[in-house]
C-alpha cells in the first residue's frame, strides 16, 4: 500500500506542477472575450508576464509558510486549495465571465497557480521520488512552450486559446491532490524543539520579490523603448537590461542559503535562451517526446551534476539560437527543442537546492518573462536577426560569472546553512 501511495503522490506532484506551470506561462483564454476592444486584449496580454511575476512571489511565500508547519498534510491541503481555486475560477469564467473581468481572472489564476506550486513543492521536494515528479512536471511545462497543436488552437487564429490549462487537466490534478491529501493525513509530525515565537524565514521571499519584480520591470521598460523608437538598435538599452537582470539574479542567489542560488542562475539563463529559440508549435506527440528527453536530462543531472557543464550547455543553445533561432526548417526547430529539453532536465538535476523554497523559486523562475520578448526580430539583416541569441548569450555569461562568485563565497567545505532558525530567534534568515 505504501508503494501505491507513493506512486499516486508522484503522479500528483507531476500533474500539479504541470498545471501550475501552464497557468503561469499562458493566458487563461482569449475566447471568452467575445467581441471586445483592442485595449482589453492588450490588457490581457500584458497581464500574463505580470501574473507570472505575482505567481512566483506567491509560490515562494507559500512554500516558506507551509515549511514552517510540522504536519505534511498542511502542505497537501494547501496545494489542493490552490487547485480548487483554479477550477472554480475557470468554471466561473466559462459561465459568467465578461471581457472586463478576464484580466482579473487571469491574475486570480496566477495567484492560485502560485499557491499550488509553492505548497506542492514544500510537500514533495524533501522526498526524492516525489521531487522528480514535481521537477519533471514543472520543467516539462516550460520546455513544451507553445501548446497550440496539443490544445487544438487553430493556425488561422492563434488568439483562439480554448482554455489553459484545460478544465479536465485541472480536475485531474484536483482528484489526485485529494487522494494524496488523504494518503498523507496521518504521516507523523516532525520532531522540533519548542519555540517561543513564530519563526518565518523571509530571505527566500525577498529573493523571489527582487528577481520577479526587477525582471518584470526591466522587460516592460525595454518593450517601451522599442515601441517608442522601433528603428533604433537599442544596444545601450539592451546592455542596461542585461545588467539589471544579472544583478537581480545575483541578489536573489546570495539571499538563498548555501549554494541554492545555482538553481536561480540556471533558470535565469534558460528563459532567454528558450525565448531566443522561438515558439515553435508542437503537436501532442512532440510534447510527450520532449517530456521523455527532459526526463533523460534529469536522470543524467542527478547522476553527474556539474554547474559548469550545465551553464556550458545553455551557452551552446544560445550560440545555436544566434545562427538558427529564426529558422523555418522543422528539423532545426526539432533539434533546438530537443536540446532545450535535455539541457533543462540536466540543469534541474544539477541544481539540487537543500531548502524546499529555494527549489520552488528555481522552478517558478522558469515562468518569468524575458527581456528577449522585447527585442524585435527583423528579417532585414543577419545582425539584427541574431540580436535575441546574442542577448541571451550575454545573460548566460553573466550567470556563469555569478555562479563562480557564489562558489567562491560559499565553499563546499562550509557546513550548509540550515533552513531552520536557531534557538530563540524569531526570524530565520536575517
Amino acid at each position: 500500500m505504501r508503494r501505491i501511495g507513493n506512486a499516486v503522490d508522484t503522479i500528483t506532484a507531476f500533474l500539479g506542477a504541470a498545471v501550475a506551470g501552464v497557468s503561469l506561462l499562458l493566458p487563461i483564454t482569449f475566447t471568452w472575450t467575445g467581441q471586445t476592444t483592442q485595449y482589453r486584449l492588450t490588457s490581457l496580454i500584458n497581464s500574463v508576464p505580470r501574473g507570472a511575476a505575482i505567481g512566483v512571489i506567491v509560490a515562494v511565500a507559500v512554500a516558506v509558510l507551509v515549511t514552517t508547519f510540522t504536519r505534511p498534510v498542511t502542505a497537501w491541503a494547501t496545494a489542493l486549495g490552490g487547485a480548487l481555486g483554479m477550477f472554480v475560477n475557470h468554471f466561473a469564467g466559462r459561465h459568467v465571465s465578461s471581457p472586463d473581468m478576464l484580466t482579473t481572472q487571469n491574475y486570480l489564476d496566477s495567484v492560485c497557480a502560485g499557491i499550488l506550486l509553492g505548497a506542492l513543492g514544500a510537500a514533495v521536494l524533501r522526498r526524492p521520488g516525489l521531487a522528480i515528479g514535481f521537477t519533471l512536471g514543472g520543467a516539462g511545462s516550460f520546455v513544451a512552450g507553445n501548446l497550440a497543436d496539443a490544445l487544438h488552437i487553430t493556425a488561422q487564429d492563434p488568439l483562439q486559446i480554448l482554455e489553459t490549462p484545460p478544465r479536465w487537466l485541472i480536475a485531474a490534478a484536483v482528484g489526485f491532490l485529494s487522494l494524496s491529501t488523504y494518503h498523507n493525513r496521518s504521516r507523523p509530525m516532525a520532531e522540533r524543539s519548542p519555540r517561543l515565537a513564530v519563526e518565518l524565514p523571509v530571505t527566500p521571499i525577498l529573493a523571489a520579490m527582487v528577481l520577479a519584480l526587477v525582471v518584470l520591470m526591466v522587460t516592460e521598460w525595454l518593450n517601451r523603448q522599442y515601441q517608442d523608437a522601433p528603428n533604433v538598435s537599442h544596444a545601450v538599452d539592451i546592455g542596461l537590461a542585461v545588467t539589471a537582470t544579472a544583478l537581480a539574479a545575483m541578489a536573489a542567489a546570495m539571499l538563498l542559503p548555501g549554494r541554492d542560488g545555482v538553481g536561480v542562475y540556471l533558470a535565469v539563463s534558460l528563459v532567454p535562451v528558450f525565448t531566443a529559440l522561438g515558439y515553435a508549435a508542437r503537436p501532442g506527440w512532440g510534447v510527450v517526446a520532449l517530456l521523455a528527453i527532459t526526463a533523460v536530462g534529469l536522470f543524467i543531472g542527478t547522476r553527474l551534476p556539474s554547474a559548469f557543464i550545465a551553464i556550458t550547455m545553455i551557452a551552446g543553445l544560445a550560440v545555436f539560437a544566434i545562427y538558427n533561432g529564426s529558422s523555418d526548417i522543422n528539423v532545426v526547430d526539432a533539434a533546438g527543442s530537443a536540446g532545450l529539453a535535455l539541457t533543462t532536465g540536466y540543469c534541474c538535476g544539477t541544481a539540487r537546492p537543500r531548502y524546499a523554497p529555494s527549489g520552488v523559486l528555481a522552478i517558478a523562475a522558469l515562468y518569468l518573462p524575458s527581456i528577449i520578448t522585447a527585442v524585435e526580430l527583423r528579417p532585414d539583416g543577419a545582425t539584427k536577426a541574431s540580436t535575441p541569441g546574442c542577448t541571451a548569450l550575454a545573460i548566460v555569461a553573466c550567470s556563469a560569472v555569478g555562479i563562480a562568485v557564489l562558489y567562491f563565497f560559499r565553499p563546499r567545505g562550509r557546513p550548509p546553512q540550515s533552513d531552520e532558525p536557531a534557538e530563540g530567534e524569531t526570524l530565520a534568515d536575517i
